[in-house]
């Protein structure tokens, strides 16, 4: 009687055979033949076969053959072929350059000691009040006042102030790899101007500009295709027009050197 309550209690819980737990062997056997067909579908897909080849893989798969050996691609071939796929996408000269900025960085630094000489420059020679430099990440602008070039109201440079700017266009020329363009700007205040010679700040200030261009060029220091020049009028003024320290600031001739950048 007990060992009757024993079974009854066991059939009442439902517990089942051992035979009918889990998955059988048969699942794990189906998803390898599966694998085994997306691959060989795969090795297809990649290499090139002919009509003969693919019926030997036919009838290899389907049990039909005889044992026949069936190659679907030359291993050699494929692996030389896989090589020159990558190199015709590989510039070797430059290879990994963009990515860790090593060519970028002798730039950067040339352009970061075209601005310190520039600065010492001035400090040595006490120019503060002619000459001034601002640096931003991707220029560097070297500011002329008017006194260090230009008579008032003239565009000729004045042959005792030429020495300055040989020296500031030498210290160009000696980081000249790390400046991209080098744009010469003439810029006047707005005290609209009485001369023959000139028709209007306009005009001083285009006048202005090219004619340090062509001071430059005379120089044989900078080649004239990292030259420009550009005249602003009183348009971009740097100080107030309202009193006579803006207006002096205002008058004045900038070099806007721009970093050469390989990176973007």
């Amino acid at each position: 009687m007990p060992h009757e309550g024993i079974e009854g209690s066991v059939r009442k819980v439902g517990v089942q055979p051992e035979e009918d737990k889990g998955y059988s062997w048969q699942d794990t056997y189906g998803d390898m033949v599966t694998l085994l067909l997306c691959f060989f579908v795969l090795l297809y897909s990649f290499s090139s076969l002919d009509t003969q080849k693919w019926e030997k893989i036919v009838s290899a798969l389907s049990g039909t053959g005889e044992g026949a050996v069936v190659t679907a691609f030359d291993e050699v071939s494929v692996r030389q072929e896989a090589i020159e796929n990558i190199d015709a996408m590989v510039n070797l000269d430059n290879r990994g350059e963009d990515e860790s900025g090593e060519a970028q960085y002798p730039l950067d630094m040339a352009f970061d000691e075209l601005y310190k000489n520039i600065t010492e420059y001035i400090r040595t020679n006490e120019l503060q009040g002619e000459l001034s430099a601002i640096r931003t990440e991707s220029s560097i602008v070297v500011r002329f006042s008017e006194m260090a070039l230009f008579d008032s109201g003239e565009a000729e440079i004045l042959p005792g102030n030429e020495d300055v700017v040989r020296h500031v266009v030498t210290m160009i020329s000696e980081n000249i790899d790390a400046v991209e363009m080098i744009d010469i700007e003439g810029h006047t205040d707005n005290v609209p101007i009485s001369s023959l010679r000139f028709e209007d700040n306009w005009d001083l200030s285009a006048k202005r500009a090219t004619n340090m261009l062509r001071k430059v060029l005379d120089m044989e220091l900078i080649d004239a295709e990292k030259l420009s020049a550009t005249g602003y009028g009183e348009y971009h003024p740097v100080a107030s027009n309202d009193t006579p320290e803006g207006r002096r600031l205002n008058r004045r001739v900038d070099f806007v050197l721009q970093k050469r950048d390989i990176s973007e």
